[in-house]
């Protein structure tokens, strides 16, 4: 009976120091989540930056219509990709599911030559009246790395730009709108700044 009674003690004991361990370990992942710096698409400090506006175009479609990023949309995410990258082809998939879920229109840009366009396009599910075929747009906002993306409002005002190769780089221009920072880096340095005049 003796020995029931210090097992059950001793499974008490034990319990109460998971849970213990348990509730310190929470507080120090929450901290260590709050002190990380998000994981941000890398913004150029070349070209157009958020808050200039979009050159009005118009650019031609592959299905030979007009776009222009001022026509009156929605945001629109403008996603410059290229037959020959292959980040190019992971981040269509990707960047196709996220608009769909952030009712985001989504624009694709290059500008190789309109055959190999034309089947890049079918091969990557992308239909022929969102992707613009110029070179013009790319020279225009200086697109020098790939996949290169800008989130535009429906004014055609650059509302945050960034090279971005995951989901994450596609939800940090979101994030970089809606907190009113117009990168994540602007937003790190905000939290130093805050950091800073606490101490």
């Amino acid at each position: 009976m003796t020995a029931l009674v210090c097992g059950n003690v001793l499974l008490t004991v034990v319990l109460l120091a998971t849970f213990f361990v348990t509730w310190r370990l929470t507080r120090q992942v929450r901290r260590l989540f709050r002190e990380v710096a998000p994981a941000g698409a890398l913004t150029g400090s070349k070209g157009p930056q958020p808050g200039d506006t979009c050159p009005s175009g118009p650019f031609r479609l592959l299905n030979g219509a007009a776009f222009s990023p001022a026509d009156g949309r929605e945001a629109t995410l403008l996603l410059f990709v290229s037959a020959t990258c292959p980040v190019s082809r992971k981040i269509i998939p990707i960047a196709q599911d996220f608009c769909r879920k952030e009712r985001v229109d989504l624009i694709f840009a290059g500008d190789d030559a309109s055959e190999v366009q034309q089947r890049f396009a079918q091969q990557s599910g992308v239909k022929a009246d969102h992707f613009v075929n110029d070179s013009v747009i790319g020279r225009v906002l200086e697109v020098d790395k790939l996949p290169a993306a800008f989130l535009l409002s429906s004014e055609g005002v650059i509302l945050s730009r960034g090279l971005v190769n995951s989901r994450e780089h596609l939800e940090s221009l979101l994030n970089a709108w809606e907190s009113g920072f117009t990168t994540v880096q602007d937003y790190i340095t905000h939290r130093k700044q805050q950091k800073i005049q606490t101490v």
